[in-house]
């Protein structure tokens, strides 16, 4: 019964990837309100020639639309400030920031997310209806 449970789920998911691709985008006149970045706990940034990663968060909050907010990298967080207006787009379903521009400048795109989520989407439902299958029984590995 678990088995069932857990490759439904995983069928679910794959097909709301897949669904995700099929909707059309979108693109929203949004408002910087405020930037937050977070550094899990336990991870310390380089520090006089010692090499421990930090793995830093980057999002903005956004106001004037459906989208609330965006995970974005170092350069976009730095180069946006509180208030500026940016243009969004983002997907339907998930809500994902797939472009982000000011004005004319193109300050962030995810140019393969059509193709991360395709192939995703495809792997989840190939295991849930059993195109991939375990070498064992006890489902340790996919072959």
């Amino acid at each position: 019964m678990i088995k069932f449970l857990v490759r439904f789920c995983m069928f679910i998911a794959g097909v709301a990837l897949i669904l995700d691709i099929a909707l059309p985008t979108r693109t929203e006149q949004l408002q910087v309100d405020q930037h937050t970045s977070q550094t899990p706990t336990g991870y310390r940034a380089n520090r006089g020639g010692d090499s421990h990663w930090a793995d830093t968060s980057y999002k903005i909050h956004l106001i004037g639309g459906v989208l609330s907010s965006c995970s974005v990298g170092y350069s976009t967080y730095g180069k946006l400030k509180d208030g500026d207006q940016i243009e969004v787009k983002s997907t339907r379903l998930f809500k994902n920031c797939i472009r982000i521009a000011r004005r004319e400048e193109l300050l962030e795109s995810d140019k393969y997310w059509k193709l991360f989520a395709l192939i995703c989407g495809g792997l989840l439902i190939a295991v849930a209806v059993g195109w991939l299958k375990s070498d064992d029984e006890d489902g340790s590995g996919i072959s």
